[in-house]
């Protein structure tokens, strides 16, 4: 019989293998009403948020984990999730007979009022959308009063299973902005494919609306950039110029460089959210398999055709300020090379300098050495002339002999000077 394995799980095990079914829609059957609203929360927000969500769920009912809380019953349902840098909530139902109607088309059959969670949700509503799923083609006539059709986007989506209409545009109502509207016509829908479907459709439109929060950032650099440049310009031809001093010119250059990286810093987070959530809008594109109903655009088509510009838009600002950083980079490189060879200029006279009194010192020395040597020779000629005056006396014999002594005793105090020299010198090296 083999023995039972032993071995204990990795903490992580379980909670990878539930992220793949995470962030699921509870809806699996139509028709249903849905309303989302997307709330941008400030970091400074998001303890009252948590606090407000724990008071929700105050009965232990729907298992809150801080970034989700799913309450449903069987003809209902509401959830929040927190996100980066927003939070979701949402409400659906299919308890809703008067909205199911074929004239109605099932939108207006929740609004912002009777959602109680929205009363004391944290941060500012930044995108709301209804989407209502019924079986049935709607009129033309019908679906025009809610959605419209001269620039509406229409198309079969999952391979035929559904058909999407939308005109991405806010419908205002009594009392609150208003949200926009799709209507999902369920073809043949089958198991998770509603779900899917409808969570595609929320992340599709939250992201790309969340993609072009860039596109201001990238407004009011465009507007700043043309200045900045033309400075860089200015100190880089009095570089050139040596007009005014290396010191000024510096000053100038480390300004524009502190102003540039305060730039930097303040769109690093929004260009990065930017392409990430211009790549997931595309992706999540890709996942409708979209199919043409004649006479309208595709979805894609649609925000391709006006997201993909303001995209482009934001990497040109984006790149261009990276790349103002970086010619900032080489001009102060190159000033401090300027700056480095000037010193070497600077070292090189003052090594001159230094060689050239050297030079004198040691022709001065060579003159004290000379000048030494009769010192000496002087002291000591006179010493040994006090000694050989009571035996030589003060004839001519004495004076030769005199004559003779000095000579000697210059050569010997010239040899001892010259040897200590060498000597100190062969020391040295």
């Amino acid at each position: 019989m083999p023995s039972p394995i032993t071995s204990d799980d990795h903490p992580l095990r379980q909670p990878l293998s539930d992220l793949m079914h995470e962030r699921e829609i509870p809806v699996t059957r139509a028709p249903v009403t849905l309303r989302s609203w997307v709330y941008l929360v400030p970091p400074s927000a998001r303890a009252a948020e948590t606090a407000w969500i724990d008071a929700l769920d105050a009965d232990g009912s729907g298992a809150a984990e801080r970034w989700r809380l799913v309450v449903t019953d069987d003809t209902s349902g509401a959830m929040w999730e927190r996100h980066g840098e927003f939070s979701t909530w949402l409400k659906f139902s299919h308890d809703t007979p008067k909205a199911y109607g074929r004239s109605s088309l099932g939108f207006d059959a929740i609004a912002a009022a009777d959602f109680a969670w929205l009363e004391g949700a944290a941060g500012e509503v930044f995108r709301s959308v209804e989407i209502a799923v019924l079986p049935h083609a709607p009129k033309p006539e019908h679906l025009n009063q809610f959605i419209g059709l001269q620039q509406a986007v229409c198309c079969d989506v999952f391979g035929g299973a559904a058909r999407i209409w939308s005109d991405f545009r806010l419908h205002p109502k009594a009392g609150e902005p208003g949200a926009g509207r799709i209507y999902v016509q369920d073809k043949g829908l089958k198991n998770d494919e509603l779900s899917r479907l409808l969570q595609t459709l929320l992340e599709i439109g939250n992201y790309r609306k969340l993609a072009l929060l860039g596109f201001p950032v990238a407004r009011a650099l465009f507007a700043w950039l043309p200045e900045a440049e033309a400075r860089l310009a200015r100190i880089t031809a009095d570089m050139a110029a040596d007009q005014p001093s290396r010191a000024d010119i510096l000053d100038q250059l480390l300004a524009l460089s502190a102003e540039v990286e305060t730039r930097v810093n303040e769109v690093r987070f929004r260009q990065g959210a930017t392409e990430a959530y211009y790549r997931l809008t595309m992706d999540r594109l890709g996942a409708l398999r979209e199919q043409r109903v004649e006479g309208f655009s595709t979805m894609q088509e649609f925000i391709e055709r006006r997201l993909t510009p303001a995209m482009r838009t934001c990497e040109a600002a984006f790149r261009r300020l990276d790349d103002l950083s970086t010619r900032i980079a080489r001009a102060s490189d190159l000033l401090r090379a300027k700056i480095s060879i000037g010193l070497d200029l600077q070292n090189q006279d003052l090594l001159k300098s230094m060689n050239l009194r050297s030079a004198l010192q040691i022709k001065m020395q060579g003159l004290v050495e000379g000048l030494s040597v009769f010192a000496v020779s002087y002291y000591i000629f006179h010493l040994v002339k006090y000694l050989l005056e009571p035996v030589v006396g003060h004839g001519p014999q004495a004076a030769w002999l005199n004559a003779g002594i000095i000579v000697v005793i210059l050569a010997l105090a010239w040899g001892f000077i010259y040897h200590k020299k060498k000597a100190i010198s062969h020391d040295d090296l």
